[in-house]
């Protein structure tokens, strides 16, 4: 979907998203508040820790930081998702970016000790999943910290396609992450990864650089 639609139907969205994730036990929310939680405790968030929260949407993930105390900024290519957030809590700073976009705005161009997102990258093809993962460790992530990740994500290709078909009537077709295919394309680069399952059908990654 080309990003200016996709970005029109995130705005349409915004205004039942919570309602949406709050009330689903099925594909592809089931686990919804679990999977926040898990970000948040395996991110170990303190206070003081300078935080950017990917996909910002409505703020469901950052809040649980700003409750840590940790300074967060919050990111997404919706203004309609962003003025959701904004609602939330007006004291978070926030950003309107595209991750996909070659040039990001100058307030990204900063580190943090953690980076975290919630049900975004799913968005996005393996080769531009790594792509932006990389560009985050180089530019964005202080020494030692780690990128935290939960999304619609399944162990294996086969656990994806045995899904795929039990919950044909739910399904839609987006790039959903296969923690196999996720291996094979970070660890040979030297990145550790580390995968959760959460639900049948998401998890948190726990994803750490290879060392400068």
């Amino acid at each position: 979907m080309e990003q200016e639609a996709l970005r029109a139907q995130f705005d349409e969205w915004a205004h039942s998203y919570d309602q949406d994730v709050a009330t689903t036990s099925g594909f592809p929310f089931d686990g919804y508040s679990q999977v926040l939680t898990s970000v948040w405790e395996q991110a170990e968030a303190a206070a003081g820790m300078s935080v950017i929260d990917l996909g910002v949407g409505t703020g469901n993930l950052s809040r649980l930081f700003v409750g840590s105390g940790c300074r967060v900024l919050g990111v997404d290519f919706s203004s309609e998702m962003l003025a959701k957030t904004r609602e939330k809590m007006p004291q978070l700073a926030l950003v309107q970016a595209d991750l996909t976009a070659d040039e990001w705005p100058a307030a990204l161009n900063r580190r943090f000790e953690r980076i975290v997102s919630n049900y975004t990258f799913h968005e996005f093809p393996l080769e531009m999943k790594v792509r932006i993962l990389s560009r985050l460790a180089r530019n964005n992530l202080v020494p030692g910290g780690r990128i935290v990740i939960g999304d619609i994500a399944f162990p294996t290709v086969a656990d994806l396609n045995r899904v795929r078909l039990e919950r044909a009537d739910e399904w839609e077709e987006e790039f959903y992450w296969a923690t196999e295919k996720t291996r094979e394309a970070l660890e040979p680069a030297g990145w550790h990864v580390d995968y959760l399952q959460v639900s049948f059908c998401a998890g948190v990654y726990v994803l750490n650089p290879p060392a400068a």
